[in-house]
């Protein structure tokens, strides 16, 4: 994930297959600190808000 601020990857990646076709990729980023959560929420807003998106709280 690529932004202003710079990158967030992860290295626990990996491809979904049916029927020997490519279907979804499933990738996991795990955030150990507040401060990481604090940056993937602000990476989450700025693509939200680039692609029209919102988070609805219920």
């Amino acid at each position: 994930m690529i932004d202003e601020e710079g990158v967030l990857q992860s290295v626990d990646v990996s491809a979904k297959f049916v029927n020997g076709k490519p279907a979804r990729i499933e990738a996991k980023y795990v955030m150990r600190t507040p401060r990481e959560w604090d940056r993937f929420m602000r990476f989450m807003e700025r693509y939200a808000n680039a692609n029209g998106l919102q988070f609805v709280k219920k």
